[in-house]
């Protein structure tokens, strides 16, 4: 089953190291990374999230930074949840640290998505409970951890668990303050370093402000976020999540308005992407039974392939 990194781990243990001899290493060190360089990408190697119309434009490299970012109440959270469900089906090695949300509460929503039902049969969550083994771990904290112990709970599975992909829900509960502009900065910065030294792919969810005129009609893009500009500056990706209240809302007054049944449940915009080509959104419909993102409104709601390990 998903492993639990608890409290009781040292972290101090895996501080991070800031000595120049550490830093200054001979050119020849670089051999096996120079051939990575020029060796043939096949698709397999890539980290993406096929379930959605993101697998085509953007890939989650290693040593890169992405700031899932948006308003309060509209399903960030729940969004990285698949997007972390997409990359363990690739046997990437991932780390949720989701300290707004229990590791069980976590589980059941991985768990909806995976099988595309409300209430999967305890056969199925002892399947899954085995699949995760070697592929996903949850950090057991709930409420705010200081910057040095992320950074360090990330040292920490780069170096002793081989991990792949770290999301950190989230930027709210390591940097609390809003006001609180240099821990911010100095955060990201921090973040972008240890993923360009680990080789980890770190996700960062961060909020974005209430538009002043109260609205969230709108997505949000880059320049709204909460806090720093650091944040978006230094992220190597920005991605906003935005859900179609005003549809809800409609469909609220009239559950058979064809007009807004035809629109979106959600807006993911890639903001930013400094080593991808493409930048631009996508429309999304949401299955509230699988609490599943999923291309168009007719797309079928089938279980994920649980390949063995």
């Amino acid at each position: 089953m998903a492993e639990i990194l608890s409290d009781a781990i040292d972290w101090s243990a895996y501080e991070r190291e800031t000595e120049a001899a550490v830093k200054v290493r001979p050119a020849h060190a670089f051999a096996d990374d120079l051939q990575a360089e020029f060796a043939p990408k096949s698709h397999s190697q890539k980290s993406v999230m096929f379930s959605t119309k993101l697998r085509d434009v953007i890939e989650f490299r290693a040593g890169e930074v992405t700031c899932w970012a948006g308003y309060s109440g509209h399903r960030k959270s729940m969004f990285t949840g698949q997007v972390a469900l997409d990359l363990i089906v690739q046997r990437e090695r991932t780390l949720l640290a989701s300290m707004e949300m229990s590791p069980a509460r976590t589980l059941a929503r991985m768990v909806r998505q995976a099988f595309g039902v409300e209430r999967p049969e305890a056969d199925r969550l002892r399947s899954f409970s085995a699949w995760t083994d070697g592929r996903l771990w949850l950090f057991d904290h709930m409420g705010r951890v200081a910057p040095g112990v992320m950074q360090a709970v990330c040292m920490y599975f780069a170096t002793e668990k081989q991990g792949r992909h770290v999301l950190i829900d989230s930027m709210m509960m390591v940097c609390g303050s809003e006001e609180s502009l240099d821990e911010q900065k100095q955060f990201a910065t921090d973040l972008c370093r240890l993923a360009q030294e680990t080789g980890l792919h770190v996700h960062l969810v961060t909020h974005c402000r209430k538009p002043q005129s109260g609205a969230e009609d709108k997505p949000p893009t880059k320049y709204d976020l909460r806090g720093s500009a650091a944040i978006s500056d230094q992220a190597s990706n920005v991605i906003t999540v935005w859900a179609n209240k005003p549809k809800a809302a409609k469909l609220k007054a009239n559950p058979y308005d064809d007009e807004a049944l035809q629109q979106p449940d959600a807006a993911v915009t890639v903001e930013k992407q400094r080593n991808g080509a493409w930048e631009g959104r996508i429309k999304l419909w949401w299955d509230e039974a699988s609490l599943r993102f999923v291309d168009d409104r007719t797309s079928p709601m089938e279980p994920y392939r649980m390949a063995p390990a």
